[in-house]
């Protein structure tokens, strides 16, 4: 996707790359989903440190399978990130496949056995809240832009550099009669998105977990 007033991001910028992965790892320490994951790591590996360190070798994982694709964007501050795709133009690649990848990179590259197999096994728990495929799924003969991860510097928070990231992707929807999807955790996340005109259309819920995932869309032409 070509969006006016962001940077598509290259495989090749490895410093760009890296230095959004810790802001957005940072950011996504505060996120219910990346807490419920951590929480499982072994004793040995318990404290801010690491847990921020994989919370951004996460991020960055992402980065590292999805922009070969263009599916990394930024603000030309570097205060905003997001990770999506328009559906078309990644077929016939699917993100669930990317993301596999970048998964077995990441336990080769950085987790300890210990971690792989604590990390791997909440996954496994995580599984009913952890649902990334609905419109892929839902919608497979259609086209669709889907917001996979999303993040703005935590002293950037409150100055529109939301707005700045969303923006060029709803003007795009529009002109392209295309429906946005994302899923968030958080009661505050939902009303943000609600704010931009996004609606619920499934939750998935666990009795595991107190926390759930919302699947939410943005329709042509909404509310913001």
């Amino acid at each position: 996707m070509q969006l006016s007033g962001l940077v598509t991001l290259e495989p090749t910028e490895g410093p760009v790359l890296a230095n959004l992965a810790d802001m957005a790892g940072d950011a996504f320490l505060e996120e219910l989903w990346t807490q419920e994951l951590l929480s499982a790591l072994p004793e040995t590996s318990r404290g801010s440190d690491r847990e921020r360190f994989l919370s951004r070798a996460i991020i960055l994982s992402d980065l590292a399978v999805g922009t070969p694709y263009q599916c990394g964007y930024c603000t030309p501050d570097g205060k905003g990130l997001m990770i999506g795709f328009r559906n078309s133009e990644l077929a016939p690649q699917t993100w669930e496949a990317l993301e596999e990848k970048g998964w077995k990179d990441l336990c080769k590259s950085v987790l300890s056995i210990e971690e792989q197999e604590a990390l791997n096994k909440q996954l496994e728990r995580m599984a009913p809240i952890s649902v990334f495929d609905y419109p892929e799924k839902t919608h497979k003969h259609d086209d669709f832009i889907h917001l996979i991860m999303f993040a703005v510097a935590p002293d950037a928070q409150g100055t529109g550099v939301a707005r700045k990231v969303l923006e060029p992707f709803f003007k795009l929807a529009d002109e392209e009669n295309l429906p946005i999807y994302l899923e968030t955790y958080s009661d505050r996340l939902e009303g943000l998105y609600k704010h931009f005109g996004f609606e619920m259309v499934r939750e998935y819920r666990s009795p595991e977990f107190a926390v759930y995932e919302r699947v939410m869309v943005r329709k042509p032409g909404g509310e913001r």
